[in-house]
């Protein structure tokens, strides 16, 4: 199945965005636009592949990725995206139930943590 991911022009005027910088930036739309990404912004993505992917260097991307915090947080190999839902149609049926299956494959390790942070993945 086709996926796009849309990315709103203010992306770049973004307070947080505009603090980062050039590399940051890229990652970031990278982590939000990748072909592992998926409807629930939750997706296995090893940092080998990442780096691969993007062409930074892999020792360089856990220190990027503690940039992001609160937004974005990566664990044991799996990337989550904090706010992802909150921007698809949630009110659509087919939107919640691709989003309960992409759900699915994610330990329950990883589930229970993101609830501390704040996911709203328990109210899908």
């Amino acid at each position: 199945m086709a996926k796009a991911r849309l990315v709103y022009t203010k992306f770049w005027s973004d307070n947080w965005i505009v603090g980062l910088d050039p590399l940051e930036r890229y990652l970031y739309l990278y982590l939000l636009t990748n072909e592992h990404t998926n409807i629930s912004g939750i997706y296995e993505l090893p940092l080998k592949i990442m780096a691969f992917e993007t062409g930074l260097d892999n020792s360089v991307l856990p220190n990027m990725l503690a940039r992001f915090e609160g937004k974005i947080h990566y664990i044991d190999g799996w990337l989550c995206i904090k706010n992802f839902i909150k921007h698809q149609s949630s009110q659509s049926k087919t939107v919640k139930i691709g989003i309960k299956e992409h759900l699915r494959p994610v330990p329950i390790e990883i589930k229970d943590k993101l609830i501390e942070y704040g996911y709203p993945i328990h109210k899908i």
